[in-house]
Formats: structure tokens, C-alpha cells, sequence
């Protein structure tokens, strides 16, 4: 579905069972207690459940958190969040909980940081995708861009690149597509066109706002296919916004710009050949340069050979879209579009569970829609029993 809708189960009224105060306690007391290092935390981390699999506390073990905090900060190695001035990290066992979600278990795969903030998330993710995979961040603070780039380019970690600008401004159609998003601020209803920007089975991971409220629960998003996702709630959170461009401008007390032409437009581009690392592309760009090469020189006569491997080299490649040949599958054009019963939102996508006839974008419109659609409901349902 475009919009998946996702209810975090609550529990039951009553009584807290004597298992679950325990655990709350505990997890009070791991979260208020100050560490003198970084494996000290990842040990305090661990004991508490938020890193589970090896690759995951190692990458913990290897970034230390404070390097990325300013010289001096108590609650560099405490389980909380840390805030001072512009450089905000969430905690810890926040980013360790990401992590597991994102399922980083190839050393190749595109990622994409939706504000990347101080680096630290980025170093983390490093660790375990490698220094040859595509890695981008985007923060619209210059000065937070300023600091990720040096802090990550002193751990040797300079293949991370870092833009400066807003997420709303991305042109979905126009960026390449990634296999793992993160987002790290609280993402409205209207920021799930980030989700576009996920490959065939991606996953995104990100604080995204609940229906009908302005709480928060950290979802993660696979894409099946087309514009069909499976959602799954892990936790509930709460982080700062992130900020529309127009808000932006009302923040830095400067007039806004036109929403038309967007002169902000952000383009996610990937490696060109040539001029990047060839280590950037995937397998099947490499695998065909490859072939290439062995066709203009060893296959004497044959079409590729026409043109000099040279001409390939700096002429035809590097125009290739740096997933040029990534396995596609081709989007459901031919399905008719169906709006909303009741909003007329052309993007609905929940139909009714008895006619299955008409189509909802979420619960509430159902529910506001069901007096008017009751009858003609059970006639639908008579219809196609009939048909049947």
C-alpha cells in the first residue's frame, strides 16, 4: 500500500505485572547511570537488550560516541540523549535498536542518512556496510555537515559523502535508489515519499508520525514491490521534527523562496565512472565493464569491438546511470485509480473488508464513510456472491 497505517498494540488495562516493573526499573536504572567508556556502554547496552547480534556491538565497540560530542561532555557514554547547541545525538540503545532493524548484513549495500546530524549514525552504519559502499547523508545545517565530514574523515571514513540541504526538496523520480534509509528525525505523514527512494526489498527505519496523533513509533518499511510495503512498529519514540523548507525559512528569518521553480531541487546522484572509486558500483556495472574490456580486446570483429575500449572507457560509461544495471521490476502502471469514498483522495489504497468494492485512505475514513456506505455495502456483497 502507498500508505501502510500502523497501530502500535496496547497493552491491556489493569495491573502492571510484577515481571514488567521489573524490567521498567531496570531499564530506568541503565538508562540514568553514567559510564566511563565507550565498551563500558556497550556492555550496559547489551545487558539491556538494545544490541543483539555480534556485527552490531561490534560496530558499537569500534565508534567511540563522544568523538563525535564536544571535548569534555559528562553524558558522552550515558544511554540518553545529548543535546549541545546544534550537535544532538538520540540514545544510544535508539541507535542499536536502528541498527538491528536495518538488517546491514551485506558489506555492500546503498545507504542513505535523512539527517545525518553529528556523523555518529553514519560511523556506526560504516562499520558494517564497509568503506567501498555507497554511503550518503544529508543534513540541512551546514555547520552539522562542517562536523560529520571531519569527524568521520579523521576515522578514516572519508568515503561517507554529506549534503547539505532539506529532504523535502529530494526529487524522488530523478535520485538514485538505495537499499537501506535511515531517518533520523520525527517524519510526518507527508514525508513517506522518502520511502520512493527504496530499491526492491529495501528497508527503511525511521521515527514516523502515528494516525491521528502527533506521537511517534520507530517503523520499519520493506518494499515488496512497486508501491506495496511491509510495515512492522518496533518502538516507541520521540524526536525533534523535521523542518519543511518553508519552516526552515521562518527559522533563519528569511523570506521564503516560491514553491515554483524549485531552485532547491536535490538530486541524489551516484558514482560516475572514471572519476570515482569503481569499488562504489555495484557487482553488475562492474561485471559488464568487465565484459566490455574482454569483448573490444580479445573478441576481434565482433560489434562491441567497433569502438576502442578507450571509447568505452571515457565516453559511454561514464554516462551510465551508476545502477544502469540493476534488475528492475516495472511498476503497476495499468492499475486504475481508485479515490478515497469519503475524502476522495486519490491515493487510497484500504478497501472495505466486506464488498471490497471501494476504497479508504486510513480507518478514519472508513469509519466516517460506513452510515452512508452500509447499505449500498450489503448490496455490493449480494452482487458479487451472485457472480460467483
Amino acid at each position: 500500500v502507498d500508505c501502510p497505517r500502523c497501530v502500535p498494540q496496547r497493552r491491556p488495562s489493569g495491573r502492571m505485572a510484577s515481571v514488567d516493573l521489573e524490567r521498567l526499573f531496570q531499564q530506568l536504572y541503565l538508562q540514568n547511570q553514567r559510564h566511563d567508556s565507550q565498551q563500558a556502554l556497550c556492555d550496559a547496552l547489551k545487558e539491556e537488550g538494545c544490541l543483539a547480534s555480534t556485527r552490531v556491538i561490534e560496530a558499537f565497540s569500534a565508534v567511540d560516541r563522544k568523538h563525535f560530542l564536544e571535548e569534555g561532555c559528562e553524558d558522552a557514554y550515558t544511554n540518553a540523549p545529548v543535546r549541545l547547541g546544534d550537535l544532538h545525538q538520540s540514545a544510544p540503545s535508539v541507535y542499536g535498536n536502528a541498527l538491528e532493524a536495518l538488517e546491514l548484513s551485506r558489506p555492500d549495500l546503498s545507504f542513505l542518512n535523512v539527517g545525518s546530524g553529528t556523523g555518529y549514525f553514519s560511523a556506526l552504519v560504516a562499520q558494517l556496510i564497509g568503506p567501498c559502499a555507497l554511503h550518503v547523508g544529508i543534513e540541512r545545517k551546514e555547520s552539522l555537515v562542517k562536523h560529520a565530514r571531519e569527524k568521520c574523515a579523521s576515522l578514516g571514513l572519508c568515503n561517507i559523502q554529506f549534503i547539505c540541504g532539506n529532504c523535502y526538496c529530494i526529487d524522488v523520480d530523478g535520485s538514485i535508489k538505495f537499499d537501506r534509509i535511515y531517518v533520523g528525525a520525527g517524519a510526518h505523514r507527508d514525508a513517506r515519499f522518502l520511502w520512493k527512494l527504496l530499491k526492491h526489498g529495501g528497508i527503511i527505519v525511521g521515527p514516523f508520525q502515528d494516525e491521528g496523533s502527533d506521537s511517534q513509533t520507530l517503523l520499519k518499511a520493506k518494499r515488496i514491490e512497486g508501491n506495496s510495503f511491509s510495515v512492522s512498529p518496533q518502538t516507541a519514540v520521540s524526536y525533534a521534527w523535521l523542518v519543511r523548507p518553508d519552516e526552515q525559512a521562518v527559522e533563519m528569518r528569511i523570506k521564503p523562496e516560491p514553491s515554483s521553480p524549485r531552485s532547491s531541487t536535490i538530486i541524489l546522484e551516484g558514482p560516475e565512472w572514471g572519476r570515482s572509486n569503481s569499488s562504489l558500483f555495484p557487482w553488475s556495472f562492474r561485471r559488464t565493464v568487465i565484459f566490455l574490456h574482454w569483448a573490444t580486446n580479445r573478441v576481434h570483429g565482433s560489434l562491441l569491438g567497433r569502438l576502442p575500449w578507450e571509447c568505452w572507457y571515457r565516453h559511454i560509461l561514464p554516462w551510465l546511470a551508476f545502477d544502469a544495471f540493476e534488475p528492475r521490476l516495472p511498476e503497476p502502471q495499468d492499475k486504475p485509480v481508485i479515490a478515497c469514498a469519503s475524502c476522495g483522495n486519490p491515493r487510497a489504497c484500504l478497501a472495505c473488508s466486506r464488498c471490497r468494492s471501494v476504497r479508504y485512505c486510513d480507518r478514519g475514513c472508513q469509519q466516517r464513510h460506513w452510515p452512508s456506505h452500509k447499505s449500498e455495502c450489503k448490496k455490493l456483497q449480494k452482487g458479487s456472491a451472485a457472480d460467483k
